[in-house]
């Protein structure tokens, strides 16, 4: 049989099997070490061994009610939560706009290299209202023609998927250079665990990505590719960022000793 310390500790190391490394080896090792003494004062006064760590451990307390004060001082505040959820949040944003630029140059890309109606879906003949048609043109003609009116229509939603998306890229990385700046100027700046952002971040990346995929799949078979480079611009962008983080989070996964507590 396993000798009552030893016993105790392996019934900690069971309840406490979710904490990080380092925090549970070093609770072990304050309670190991405690109880050991606690236990040599006992033989001192004449128990056996056996009896002496039984004695030591009926004194420290039961494992449950130990654990349970460590998981409490473990735990961390709402605020600090919150501000760890902030932070996170703003970092994975700037990035996800980031990509979203760059899928905006592929799509500027794309424009020059094919058509405007390869880039954006050919607008219903719902939407070409006279009004939309007239601000289109820039004309007040409460009748203009439809082929005049559709390509001024695609035109113009060209020129918003590509600057639109240039324009949140620029955004994301003036939020990433603040979140950066913030924490060179206060030495750190909570947030969540690297192995919770990596798999938010590799999870949401590839969903992106593979739905952005078939849909431009979808719009090559059923509208001959008119508008399927719209999403083909993008979908690319979020596969790599899918891959970026997957790598990030096997290296998590794979690393006992990582910080949970960093996003580098």
């Amino acid at each position: 049989m396993s000798e009552p310390i030893d016993a105790y500790l392996d019934e900690l190391v069971s309840l406490l099997s979710t904490r990080r490394p380092r925090q549970l080896r070093s609770l072990l090792a304050e309670t190991e070490a405690h109880l050991r003494d606690d236990a040599d004062a006992g033989v001192a006064a004449g128990l056996s061994r056996d009896d002496a760590e039984a004695a030591a451990v009926a004194r420290f307390g039961p494992a449950e009610i130990i654990t349970g004060a460590e998981r409490d001082t473990w735990r961390a505040p709402i605020a600090v939560v919150a501000r760890q959820l902030i932070g996170s949040a703003a970092l994975l944003g700037g990035i996800a706009a980031i990509a979203v630029g760059i899928s905006g140059v592929a799509a500027l890309l794309i424009r020059a290299l094919s058509s405007a109606r390869f880039l954006v879906d050919t607008p219903t003949a719902s939407v070409l209202t006279p009004s939309n048609c007239a601000r289109w043109l820039g004309t007040n003609n409460p009748a203009p023609a439809v082929p005049q009116c559709r390509n001024a229509a695609i035109n113009d939603w060209v020129s918003e998927v590509i600057d639109y998306r240039i324009a949140a890229g620029v955004l994301g990385v003036l939020v990433v250079l603040l979140v950066v700046a913030v924490r060179r100027r206060r030495g750190d700046l909570p947030h969540l665990p690297a192995l919770m952002t990596d798999t938010i971040a590799a999870a949401g990346f590839t969903v992106a990505g593979v739905w952005l995929l078939a849909t431009s799949v979808d719009a090559v078979v059923v509208s001959h590719g008119d508008g399927a480079g719209q999403w083909l611009s993008a979908a690319p962008v979020a596969l790599a960022a899918a891959a970026v983080f997957g790598l990030r989070l096997i290296h998590d996964l794979q690393d006992p000793e990582i910080d949970a507590d960093s996003v580098r």
